[in-house]
């Protein structure tokens, strides 16, 4: 039985609160510790043990706060070199309460297939989940399993429901089961890709940009903080500048928390432990 010592990787995410750590849990039996509000820049490992091969998988984590933003910062050049080195995308979803969630879940699926495609072509041959996780919220909109599956394969990926147990009708594994065994049976091997990647390179263009936004916020807080200092003097148009400024800052933390999640997957400590 083999090991393959440098696999590809697992990219699971979801918007805040989706669920994805609730489902690394119920999959690996264990999950990263959450140190901020936010799970983007986490990581994790999957241990496989099959007749055929063992390896262990790096999953790398992220949040989707804003779906234009993540599509945006996903679909530039430099992050081929993050998606080519990807094995599975994992996405979370809590079940839809109304139509608006069920359309960001869709935005989200196409996003998602519009970086595979982009930086893939149609032969991509990552594996695609997406996984619905409970919803506390009740009720929920009641799909049926086929509308799902409907949804989901229009995108290029497998519908699972995380809350599903045991078989289906065919004898098939559902549920968590059932991504364990999509998982198990991909090919994790590496790759020319994976030997060609740079991650030096990669980072410092990503770390010059995020040092560009930074300065921007910082100038935008700046304003702010003068705006509240000067109170009664402004005159009357005072407060529409004010709104648009605090817009301004939401848009530019949220662009940035994207960047710092691609700067995460090439930086950190973890990293090191592909090599090994």
């Amino acid at each position: 039985m083999a090991e393959i010592q440098r696999p590809r990787r697992i990219m699971a995410l979801g918007a805040p609160d989706s669920g994805v750590l609730n489902l690394l849990k119920d999959l690996t039996g264990s999950a990263p510790n959450l140190t901020t509000d936010s799970t983007a820049g986490l990581s994790h490992t999957y241990a496989i043990s099959t007749r055929y091969y063992t390896a262990t998988i790096p999953i790398w984590i992220d949040e989707i706060p804003s779906i234009p933003d993540w599509r945006t910062e996903f679909l530039k050049p430099e992050a081929k070199e993050v998606i080519s080195v990807l094995g599975a995308w994992v996405y979370c979803f809590r079940k839809p309460v109304t139509t608006v969630h069920l359309e960001s879940i869709k935005e989200t699926l196409k996003a998602i297939a519009d970086v595979v495609e982009r930086h893939s072509g149609y032969g991509g041959d990552a594996v695609c989940l997406a996984v619905a996780m409970p919803q506390s919220t009740t009720p929920y909109m009641d799909l049926g399993h086929e509308d799902w599956e409907g949804i989901c394969m229009e995108h290029g990926f497998e519908f699972v429901d995380g809350e599903a147990k045991g078989r289906n009708e065919f004898g098939e594994p559902v549920g968590v089961e059932r991504i364990g065994e999509a998982l198990k049976s991909h090919d994790w091997e590496g790759g020319d890709d994976d030997a060609g990647f740079d991650e030096d390179e990669f980072g410092e263009g990503l770390e010059a940009e995020e040092e560009e936004m930074g300065m921007e916020l910082f100038g935008l807080k700046s304003a702010l903080h003068q705006g509240d200092e000067e109170g009664d003097d402004e005159e009357e148009g005072g407060d529409e500048d004010e709104a648009k400024q605090v817009e301004e800052l939401e848009n530019m933390m949220r662009r940035m928390q994207a960047i710092k999640g691609m700067i995460f997957y090439f930086l950190v400590g973890e990293y090191i432990q592909l090599t090994v």
